[in-house]
C-alpha cells in the first residue's frame, strides 16, 4: 500500500484561495461602510443641518478699540463654505476685500468645536478687566453672539497660554472656539 505524502494531505485540507478572501472582504466592507456613515452623519451636532453644513452664518469679529471707535478685521464663514474677510470701522462694514473656501470637514470640525465648547451657553459678554483701548473679540453664529475683551494688544494665544492647565471657564472656551476660526481662515485664507 502506498502512503499519502504529508504534503499531499496538507494540500487536500486547504480551502481555495477566494474562499479564504470572503471573511476578508466582509471586514473591509464593512470597516468602510461604517467610517462613510461616521463621515457623513452630523453626529447630532446642534450646529449642523442634516447634509453636514452649518445651521447659520458664522462671523469672527477682531477689533482694536482707538481713537475713531473699534475697526479691525471681520471674517464670515457662510454655510456654504465661502469665507470672506472684511475691514471694518465700529457698524460699517467694507465689501470683502479677501475670499476663499473651506472644505466640508473643516465646517464640520468648526461646528464640532462649537459644540465641545458649549458655545450656546456662553454669556453674550465674558466678564473682563476693565482695560484702556480694549482688543474686542466677538464671535456670532446666526442670533447668538459672545464677545470677549482683552487688554491691548493681546493675542489669542498669549491668553489661552496662561489659561494653560487651569480648569475650563467660558473665557477658555470662548478662546478655543476663537483660536480654531483664527487658525482655520488663517490657513485657508492667508492672513488678512
Amino acid at each position: 500500500m502506498v502512503k499519502p505524502c504529508p504534503r499531499d494531505r496538507f494540500f487536500a485540507m486547504e480551502k481555495p484561495f477566494y474562499q479564504k478572501l470572503i471573511p476578508v472582504t466582509i471586514l473591509v466592507s464593512l470597516l468602510a461602510f461604517m467610517t462613510a456613515m461616521t463621515m457623513s452623519t452630523p453626529r447630532n451636532n446642534p450646529f449642523l443641518m442634516q447634509d453636514s453644513h452649518p445651521i447659520a452664518e458664522l462671523e469672527f469679529r477682531d477689533g482694536q478699540m482707538g481713537f475713531v471707535g473699534i475697526s479691525g478685521i471681520t471674517w464670515t464663514i457662510l454655510p456654504n463654505g465661502t469665507c470672506q474677510a472684511s475691514r471694518f470701522i465700529n457698524d460699517t462694514v467694507s465689501s470683502p476685500h479677501q475670499r476663499c473656501q473651506l472644505e466640508r470637514q473643516d465646517l464640520v470640525m468648526l461646528a464640532n468645536i462649537l459644540s465641545d465648547r458649549n458655545f450656546a451657553d456662553l454669556p453674550s459678554e465674558l466678564p473682563s478687566e476693565p482695560t484702556l483701548n480694549p482688543h474686542r473679540l466677538t464671535i456670532r453664529l446666526g442670533e447668538k453672539s459672545s464677545t470677549l475683551l482683552l487688554q491691548t494688544g493681546q493675542s489669542i494665544e498669549n491668553v489661552l497660554t496662561t489659561l494653560h492647565n487651569q480648569p475650563e471657564t467660558p473665557r477658555s472656551r470662548f478662546l478655543t472656539i476663537a483660536q480654531a476660526i483664527d487658525r482655520l481662515v488663517r490657513q485657508h485664507c492667508g492672513d488678512n
